[in-house]
């Protein structure tokens, strides 16, 4: 084994930018030739500063598992909007939070909003019947944002918002983090006190947000136990050593962070299967096969995931080429080993599940679309740290299960309604911003 060193290859970089000018403009494709050119760990001069990309999946385990808590988060560009919820906080503050609100994403609980989700889904493909009998074409992005906004709003506040307000609160969620997100790639970024119109935009929606989410706590605490919905369990959750409850501030950077992790990334992953379906026909079949076997036409329940395992493969798959957290940092609080290298306290350490989910020591192949990589047999003899969608270790997505579950369930009863084609003429692409959406557009047709 070759001894431990400081040396990290890497780029030189320019003077003064580094690298940042290549991480900012194609950051998928120079990530990927960066693994393949100087190996699993690659330090990135960024300016002033070093970053180091490590994609092995033994320096995944490491950081996420093995040593943790040596690494922590800092994403001071989200700490105004989410605070300290579970994607921000860290430490014994983060234990907590996690223990409070995992009861609020227990099986049982999912089982039951899947109901929501149907319901959900069965408006949006009422409203496509008429895309369908015009033969108009729609973008498929803004469809699924649209589904799992409400699904998220009505999952999250129950019936205590009306139609018009859950769409408002929605659009001002989604439109606030996705305006803070975009701010960590910008390179001048102005003070958010001065008066730009993204500056004010922002506050109008942070504003309404905070309002209507503090008067709907408020409203909950006065009358418990009148809603079965996240807001409630929020509310009512109380911490197994002292008794004590959440503060406001509190439920309300969890509220901020469970629709970041429950709305964009889902939306996103149900539009790059509807793309990949559209260019794999064989796929499209088997799926169409497996839910003519299995439903028969009828609307999925959670009991018959289970028995639908190519759907699950595909959905696999497809979060393995595009998922939605493509990149995330950690800082590391004292010293450590990752491969033959040593790190300093203090470093920079990125994670990219693109990058990982690409490695050829592990993914033959890799960028084709192969949903029969996630047969049973295959998937149990790989590396547990190589696919790594909603990371791993104690710090995975609360939510993921929840994810899975609605994206199983949208799937099928979008492709027992309707027949979907791509419109020619719109490339798509990675568009890696706050999450990995396609793009620009992903126009298509749909037929009864």
């Amino acid at each position: 084994m070759p001894a431990l060193t400081n040396a990290i290859p890497g780029p030189r970089g320019l003077p003064v930018l580094g690298v940042g000018n290549r991480l900012l403009n194609d950051p998928l494709e120079f990530m990927v030739r960066l693994q393949r050119h100087y190996g699993d760990l690659v330090q990135l001069p960024l300016g002033k500063h070093t970053m180091y990309l490590a994609t092995h999946p033994d320096m995944v385990k490491r950081i996420t598992q093995e040593n943790w808590k040596n690494y922590i988060k800092r994403y001071p560009t989200m700490d105004e909007i989410l605070g300290q919820g579970l994607v921000t906080s860290n430490g014994e503050y983060w234990l907590r939070q996690r223990r409070l609100m995992q009861p609020a994403f227990h099986h049982q609980r999912i089982t039951r909003m899947a109901d929501v989700m149907v319901e959900e889904t069965e408006r949006m493909l009422a409203r496509w019947e008429g895309y369908a009998r015009s033969h108009r074409p729609f973008e498929v992005q803004e469809e699924m944002m649209l589904l799992t906004q409400q699904i998220i709003v009505r999952t999250m506040f129950g019936t205590s918002l009306s139609d018009a307000e859950a769409h408002t609160i929605g659009k001002a969620f989604n439109d606030s983090l996705n305006w803070v997100a975009g701010q960590q790639f910008r390179i001048f970024q102005p003070p958010r006190s001065w008066p730009t119109p993204g500056n004010l935009a922002y506050r109008r929606n942070l504003e309404l947000l905070e309002r209507t989410v503090y008067r709907l706590i408020n409203e909950r605490r006065q009358r418990p136990g009148e809603h079965d919905d996240l807001l409630e369990m929020l509310v009512t959750a109380r911490d197994a050593d002292t008794g004590e409850q959440m503060s406001p501030k509190q439920i309300r950077d969890e509220v901020m962070t469970i629709f970041l992790a429950g709305h964009e990334t889902t939306a996103g992953t149900l539009s790059w299967i509807i793309h990949l379906l559209t260019h794999h026909g064989d796929t499209e079949r088997k799926l169409r096969s497996e839910y003519a076997s299995v439903l028969g036409g009828r609307n999925p329940t959670p009991n018959d995931l289970p028995r639908l395992p190519y759907n699950r493969m595909v959905i696999d798959e497809t979060l393995r080429l595009y998922p939605p957290t493509w990149i995330l940092t950690r800082v590391l609080i004292n010293p450590d080993t990752l491969g033959n290298y040593q790190l300093p306290a203090g470093a920079t350490v990125a994670l990219s599940p693109y990058v990982t989910h690409r490695h050829p020591a592990f993914w033959p192949n890799a960028e084709s679309f192969d949903p029969e990589r996630f047969r049973r047999e295959e998937a149990e003899s790989r590396h547990k740290f190589a696919y790594i969608p909603f990371l791993s270790g104690p710090r995975q997505c609360i939510g993921n299960n929840f994810a899975l579950t609605e994206m199983q369930i949208v799937l099928p009863m979008i492709l027992q309604r309707f027949q979907i084609s791509a419109v020619p003429g719109y490339p798509v692409q990675p568009q890696p911003k706050a999450t990995l959406r396609p793009g620009p557009k992903v126009w298509v047709e749909v037929r009864g």
